[in-house]
């Protein structure tokens, strides 16, 4: 099947250029791209710069002076990015694969359809992928900025924006979410299982 965009060459519903025309990426194809890119950055970050650029405990390392290992928090939010990209990947492959059998029913032997693709429809797509990058990019910002800030404080902003990427409407729902998930989180791993975690900014008070 042919679709043609207004001001744009003539490209098939898979996504590959039609002799003359130009490249385009269907939907599937660019979240495809987004999850592959931040889930290898993600096993980069992983094996090479969490495992060589944070410092971890000598052979004097006195045992139960700290219960987890500096960069368990870092690798935790880096497999947590790996899991979403990977998830990503997979439902964009099938979503690629929905579209070739899509497009090879409809095509017709001697018959050339035209579509013209809904202006609406093209913008929240667009918005949906930069949405997704965001996304990623706050769990990887969250990786530098939660030492100084602490958990509590850093978690409780990343939650708002993560609301506002997930389409929240109403700021009070978020900002109680953020507070009790937040606080929640902070009770469970300090006072019960008693491991340490970065308070940044809010050491001296609690």
């Amino acid at each position: 099947m042919l679709v043609t965009i207004a001001g744009a060459e003539p490209v098939d519903q898979t996504g590959s250029a039609l002799p003359g025309g130009k490249m385009h990426f269907t939907e599937a194809q660019k979240n495809l791209l987004v999850g592959l890119f931040f889930a290898l950055l993600s096993l980069l970050f992983i094996f090479v710069v969490n495992k060589y650029g944070i410092e971890q405990p000598t052979a004097n390392y006195q045992a139960g002076s700290a219960a987890i290992a500096p960069n368990f928090f870092p690798n935790m939010i880096c497999w947590l990015t790996f899991a979403f990209s990977l998830g990503l990947t997979i439902e964009s492959f099938m979503g690629m694969r929905r579209d070739a059998r899509t497009a090879k029913l409809s095509e017709a032997p001697g018959e050339v359809k035209q579509e013209k693709k809904d202006p609406e429809e093209k913008k929240s797509g667009t918005i949906a992928f930069i949405s997704r990058i965001t996304g990623m990019g706050i769990m990887f910002l969250m990786y530098y900025v939660t030492d100084y800030l602490g958990i509590i404080i850093s978690g409780f902003f990343f939650y708002l924006l993560y609301a506002g990427l997930t389409g929240e409407q109403r700021p009070l729902r978020a900002v109680l979410g953020a507070a009790i998930t937040t606080m929640t989180l902070y009770y469970f791993f300090v006072k019960i299982a008693v491991v340490p975690m970065p308070l940044g900014l809010l050491s001296d008070i609690l």
